[in-house]
Order: structure tokens, then sequence, then C-alpha cells
């Protein structure tokens, strides 16, 4: 054995620390952030590829510690590992800048507050060891420059070239992540190609606030659909714990057909939190099937229960109390996204009410959406706003039910009329904002109720005893089965129904023969497959459509300008031939704002009817993915019904 040389010891650490793009760029925007500035610009030439600059107008670096700057693992956050449970900045390894330089031509011009604005500008060697400096103008702050990135590692730069628009666009969305989060600096990110201008890619509004910067980074499509949530842990528990952020309305023109734009940050740190984000993917496709949400939580916990140190990007996170984390975040998505049920006063004109008859006549109103009282003008209506009514006006369900099993003689025809006078009664009340709307006081039998609930408790219970009692039975291996051949072994039967078959499989099966006209019986080697004719055509109709079929457009008289995301935008207008095979024709207008550069100019219609934005904007969902060949899920269903008609049905011969 033989100790690595430090050279190759310091390329091997550097290697894991950046390896692509994004963490290039990430590594860059934390050190500005972490020196306090407030203003951080980020531009890029050819995507990366040539060169990254980040500038900041942050406290710069002193003279003291300019030949310490890209050494390995000196650092100015933390002095010792204890301070790791204290640590608020993004950054604490002190490697970034170093591997930087094992990656990379590293060029730092920096200026402090007492040297500006006479700055220096610093180049470092592949070891992080300072190598020349000059003097330049510069303000206060720093500027880092990388070019020729991976040049020295020519795997990686190979594959950063092969996919350099992939890279960029999750360069992007990375940034758009500190853009949320950090709520006093204006961040700013752009790229420069050799045949254009700079594109901005991400820009922060100046003083906004979390939810202006969250729209600015979705789009202003999204604002009408975002909703506040917020929680706060039990302060008896001694754990500071709360949670605030937004996420979209549970309708469908909010949802996405990808889990794409979805952030979580914990003590201000954008991190992966996989349970967190399958439990609230989990809640809102309770009320959305097929869709998911977008939403930004920020949540606050002692420092002192969390472990940032697992992964040198930092963006997998240990949490000591993750249970109750993820319980109060259940909570407050449920309380953000279930449908909310308000109660308001409903005002009726009335000249006439027959109660128990055949029905109610009312006079209608001036003012829309309001039903007068026999007690108000149409005037007083219209001076007043409908106000939810006040609890102690409902009637209790005890005092409903015992009006209820009152005779019905005593029900009469009332005339009451129109002329305002005074009175005790109370208005009708009706519950709005469900599925549809309940009378408060309608007749119902509770005690026919109660009896059906009952019926059924004591039906699950019974089945419950029955599945339990089949358990059991089944754990005893009948001694016929084993005598038959059939192994009972768990790992034999689990590597059996594991088994994968694949499209090629089946040009080698043997068909023996069709049962009940509608399975067809092959074999396949020591294998015996029954094969759903009608199941197996309906699929390669469907495929079929789906790769060949063009979907006719509409041309629209006016075009529309669509306001989009810079990530969805990007990869609407490098996947153009995608969206016109599905019938959505877009033009670019390269003078416009990033975000407002698409206009649709033609939009699919299927046996008469129109798609719309909502099906554009599913569709491009799935392509910012990397799925190819794919179409929105209302042209799948179309698709899946037309393929279904198609098949050979069972019976057919």
């Amino acid at each position: 054995m033989q100790a690595i040389d430090k050279d190759t010891v310091h390329r091997l650490c550097s290697g894991q620390v950046i390896v692509d793009l994004t963490m290039a760029v990430k590594e860059l925007v934390e050190n500005a952030l972490d020196a306090g500035a407030t203003t951080v610009d980020i531009k890029l030439k050819d995507s990366g590829l040539t060169s990254i600059t980040v500038s900041d107008n942050g406290q710069g670096v002193s003279e003291d510690d300019r030949t310490l700057l890209c050494r390995k693992h000196w650092t100015s956050k933390i002095q010792s590992f204890s301070d790791l449970s204290s640590v608020s900045t993004f950054g604490f390894r002190g490697e970034a800048l170093s591997s930087l330089c094992a990656m990379a031509k590293v060029t730092v011009i920096t200026a402090t507050e007492a040297t500006a604005p006479m700055g220096v500008q610093l180049e470092y060697d592949a070891s992080g060891e300072l190598a020349s400096t000059k003097a330049v103008a510069r303000e206060r702050g720093t500027t880092v420059v990388l070019e020729e990135l991976f040049a020295r590692w020519p795997v990686r730069q190979m594959d950063l070239k092969k996919n350099i628009r992939k890279e960029y666009l999750r360069a992007v969305a990375m940034v758009e992540q500190y853009a949320v989060i950090c709520d006093g600096a204006r961040i700013t990110m752009s790229n420069r190609t050799k045949s254009s201008d700079p594109v901005v890619a991400v820009r922060t509004p100046v003083g906004a606030d979390r939810l202006a910067r969250l729209v600015s980074v979705l789009g202003a499509q999204m604002r009408p659909h975002m909703t506040e949530l917020s929680a706060a842990g039990d302060p008896s528990s001694g754990l500071d714990l709360s949670l605030a952020g937004y996420i979209s309305k549970p309708v469908p023109e909010a949802g996405r057909s990808a889990a794409d734009k979805q952030y979580f940050f914990v003590n201000g740190r954008p991190c992966d939190f996989p349970k967190a984000k399958k439990l609230v993917n989990e809640v809102f496709r309770g009320y959305v099937p097929g869709k998911y949400p977008v939403y930004a939580v920020s949540i606050e916990i002692n420092c002192s229960t969390v472990d940032v140190n697992l992964t040198p990007d930092k963006r997998m996170l240990l949490l000591r109390h993750e249970d109750q984390v993820l319980g109060l975040l259940e909570e407050a998505v449920e309380q953000a996204v279930k449908p909310k049920e308000t109660v308001f006063g409903v005002q009726m004109v009335q000249t006439q009410i027959s109660v128990g008859g055949a029905g109610v006549k009312r006079e209608s109103t001036s003012v829309p959406g309001v039903i007068m009282s026999s007690y108000e003008t149409q005037q007083d209506v219209a001076n007043k706003r409908l106000k939810p009514q006040a609890e102690e006006n409902f009637t209790p369900l005890k005092e409903l039910a015992s009006q209820q099993q009152q005779p019905k003689k005593q029900q009469q025809h009332h005339h009451v009329s129109s002329e305002p006078r005074h009175s005790a009664k109370k208005p009708s009340v009706v519950t709005l904002g469900t599925c549809r709307n309940r009378v408060q006081n309608d007749r119902y039998d509770w005690n026919s109720v109660e009896s059906r609930l009952r019926l059924k408790q004591q039906r699950r219970e019974r089945l419950q005893d029955e599945s339990q009692r089949l358990i059991l039975e089944t754990q005893e291996v009948d001694p016929s089965i084993v005598a038959s051949g059939l192994s009972s072994n768990d790992t034999a039967a689990t590597s059996a129904l594991s088994r994968l078959i694949h499209k090629t499989d089946f040009a080698q099966m043997t068909i023996i023969g069709q049962f009940n006209l509608g399975f067809i019986i092959a074999r396949l080697k020591d294998d015996l497959y029954i094969i759903d004719q009608h199941a197996s055509d309906e699929k390669h109709h469907f495929e079929d459509l789906q790769r060949r079929c063009v979907i006719a457009s509409q041309p629209l008289i006016r075009p529309v300008r669509l306001e989009m995301g810079v990530v969805d935008e990007s990869v609407a207008i490098e996947c153009r031939e995608e969206l016109e095979r599905s019938g959505f024709c877009v033009e670019v207008d390269e003078e416009a704002e990033v975000g407002s550069r698409i206009r649709l100019v033609g939009q699919p219609v299927v046996d008469r009817v129109y798609y719309d934005k909502s099906d554009l904007m599913d569709l491009v969902g799935k392509l910012a993915e990397g799925q190819r060949g794919v179409r929105c899920e209302r042209a799948r269903r179309v698709f899946a019904s037309r393929a279904c008609r198609k098949a050979v049905m069972i019976g057919d011969p």
C-alpha cells in the first residue's frame, strides 16, 4: 500500500463536490448570500460552457484572506464541529472555491468597504493557491468568474456539451429556489449566446414579499390560484417549530402534470424532503386526482435538531423530530386545500310562502346573488353586504329533529305580507362553497340515519373478523398443495411474480389456441400465458395513435399571449414541434420580456372540442420532465376511447 499524492486527493474530492453546472452555480450563489449581499447577478455565456460570472455587493474579501480564499477547508463560518448545531449560513465546509479551482479557471475580483472603489483581481491555480494579483476598479463586493468548466475532466465536459440545454434549465430551477426564499436579496440570472443578446431567466422584484417572489418564478397566471398555509407547533413541547408558505388551490387549472415546482426550505435552506413531498402530493391528489400541486413551504425549527452535514451539496437533511414536522405539515396542508364551507344568510322577498305546499314563489331583486327577505326593501338590501351569519342563528340539531317529528296537521298554509314589519323570525340559511347548496333546515329522519350508520359499522366489523380468520387459516399449508408440486417458498413465489415480459417476447410465443373468444393461450418456453385479446389490441392502437396522430389546429383570429414561468417557456420554445404535433401552434416574440414571449396562434380541436391553455400547460409540464412523444391528458383520453372502440372485442373470432 502507498499514500495517494496530495494533487490526486484534491482532484478526487473536488470531483464529488462539483458534479455538474448546477452545483457550480449553486456554490457561487451561496457564497454571495453568505457575504451579506442584497444584490446577486448571475451571468452565463453559452449556457455556462464558456463562462459563469456571479457578482454581488457583499462585504468583499479582506486582504488577509486573499491567499487563503481558495484553500481546502479554510472557512470563516465555523471553527469546530460543535458549531454545526448553530450554523445559519448556507456553506460551512470551506471546500467550494477550492473544488472549483480543480474544475475550472477561477478569477476573483473583490473590494471591501475600506478599499472601494479600488479593488483587486485575484487568479488562482488548480490547487487553490494564489497565482497573481492585479489592481482594478471595483465597488464593494465580489465577482467570481469561472471559465472552461470541466476542461480537465473530458468525460464530464463532453456530457455537459451534450446535455447543455437540460443542464442550463436545471441551473435555472435551482436559482429560482434561492430567489423565492431569500427575501432580502434581489437575484437576477441571464444567459448570453453567440447569436443572441442576454436573455433574463430569473429576476426577482425589488422589495417584494414572498408571494410576489414566488409568482415571479411561477408566472403571473398562478397568482389567483395560490393560497396561504401556516401552522405552529405546541410551545409546551419545547420545540420551536413553525411553517409557512403558499400552495396551489385544489382545482385542476392550478395543478401541474409533473411535480417540478415544489420547494421545501428548512431554516431558510433549500432542501430535498422526499417524505414531506410525498405527503403533500397525496393530500392534494385526494382533491384533484392526476395533478400535482405547486407550493413553497418554509419550515423553521431549532438548528440543534437538524443535521445538514450529510452530502456535499447539503440538500439532504436529517430531522430529529421528523414525525412532528410531518404531522404539522399534513394538518396545515389539509386546512389550506380542503373546500371551505361558508354559511350565509339568504334574505328573501316573497309575496306568498306555501309551507309544505307544492312550491314557493319569489320576486327577483336588482342585486345579483341576493335573495331578499320579506322584511326588507330592495333599496335596503342594495345598501348592505352579504355577511356570514353568527353561530347563534343556527338551529340545534336536537331542536331541528323535534320540529320534524311534529304532526303534519300543525303545518298550515300561511300568507306573509310583502309589507315591511318587525319580527323575531330569522332568515333562511343556505350553505355555500361545496359541490351543491344544502338548505340548513331540510327534513331528515335522524333516527333512520343513526340506524344506517350502526348497520354499516357492524358490517365493517364483521368483514374485518372474517378477513382475520381467513389469514389465520391460510398460514397453514395444505399437504395436498405440497404433494402437487407447488412450492410454498415465499422467495420463489416473489421471484415468479416479479418476472418481466418484454414486447420482443410476444414474437417468440407459440399460440396454442383461443379460449371463450376473448383470451389467447400462448406458450413461451416452460411458461403458459393467457392474453386478453381486447386489452392487448387496445394497447397497440393507443400507442400507435400516440406516436403517429397529428391533431388538427384551428388558427386564432387574435393570438393569445401566454404568461409562463421561465423554465416552462424555455421548454415550450425548445419543443415547438412537439406542441404543433398536438395542435398547439405558437410564435416566439423575441422582443418581449422573458415569461411573456410566447403567443398562441392556433389551438387543437378534436370532435368540435377546443383545447385551452390548461391543456397546453399540462403538455409543457410533461415535456419539462424530459418526456417526448407525450400528449396532454385530454388527448390521451380521446386516444384511449378510440383505441378501445377500434380494438377487437370479446366474442370476435
